[in-house]
């Protein structure tokens, strides 16, 4: 391995016509334009051709060049960070049920917009870990069923911050699908609003106003997986990813506590989990 580094730090300090030996016995002759343990591009008469550095046996300069002195720091860094910025949807997959009140079930919010910042820390080609911070919301739902002479709504939203884990399952530039997980907490809202159907009114004032029942947040232990598949941007400026992800979220049951209005209708609280299906698009920097 010490043998292979040193090789490659030979050619990147001596980029010129060569000819490429590789390891099946085929050779690619023309100008060493780049030369790292993960690439060798070379420039020949038909156009660049990029040879991944597991394929390369070793490279025939016209001239020798000069070996490095100890003090010669490598010309690639194989430990790299990232940020990306990604936006989507959120579609909730758990519901809510009023049971305790003679109520029915409704889905714990409606479809709604997801965002993401997310910095990783390349530990080697395959594996990055790093800090997720999601925001969910989840707009109102037409839950008919939740009450029996009443239409009600569910909305809410959610923050995670999560420790997360990337694996890419290929290496090579291009299209690289990955695994991604993670854990920590999020801080959660939920609210229901609930109207009198037509005909019907709120017993204590004989109107028929909505009446937001639920009001509360809580934070609870979260947790993801999710795939998703990065595209390499080329840029001279700054290298870039473009990506698409999806997957499950988890986060822990935990209890909402019921307005007063919620309470005059004998409700104290509901208690629910929370999952939700993420798709997002996200650009990501490398430095």
């Amino acid at each position: 391995m010490k043998a292979l580094v040193c090789l490659f730090l030979l050619i990147s300090l001596s980029a010129g016509a060569a000819t490429v030996r590789l390891k099946d016995g085929g050779t690619v002759e023309g100008t060493v334009e780049k030369a790292d343990p993960t690439e060798v591009i070379v420039r020949t008469p038909a156009g660049p051709r990029r040879i991944p550095g597991a394929f390369v046996s070793g490279i025939d300069y016209e001239k020798v060049a000069a070996s490095p002195s100890p003090e010669s720091k490598p010309a690639f860094d194989p430990v790299k960070d990232s940020f990306s910025a990604g936006i989507g949807l959120a579609v909730p997959l758990s519901g809510i049920n009023f049971n305790a009140i003679g109520g029915g079930r409704a889905r714990a919010g409606d479809t709604g917009g997801a965002v993401s910042l997310r910095w990783l820390h390349d530990l080697n080609p395959s594996v990055a870990a790093g800090l997720d911070f999601d925001y969910m919301h989840r707009s109102m739902t037409n839950s008919p069923g939740l009450l029996p002479l009443a239409d009600a709504g569910v909305s809410g939203d959610d923050l995670l911050l999560l420790g997360v884990t990337r694996l890419y399952l290929r290496k090579e530039r291009g299209a690289r699908p990955y695994l991604l997980g993670g854990v920590g907490v999020a801080r959660t809202w939920t609210q229901v609003d609930a109207q009198p159907r037509p005909g019907y009114a709120w017993t204590d004032t004989n109107t028929d106003e909505t009446r937001r029942l639920i009001d509360d947040g809580a934070w609870g232990f979260a947790a993801t997986a999710r795939v998703g598949v990065d595209f390499d941007w080329e840029s001279s400026f700054v290298p870039a990813v473009f990506g698409l992800e999806a997957g499950w979220t988890g986060i822990q049951s935990r209890r909402f506590a019921a307005t007063q209005a919620g309470k005059d209708l004998g409700l104290t609280g509901i208690e629910h989990r929370l999952d939700v299906f993420s798709i997002l698009a996200h650009w990501s920097w490398r430095w």
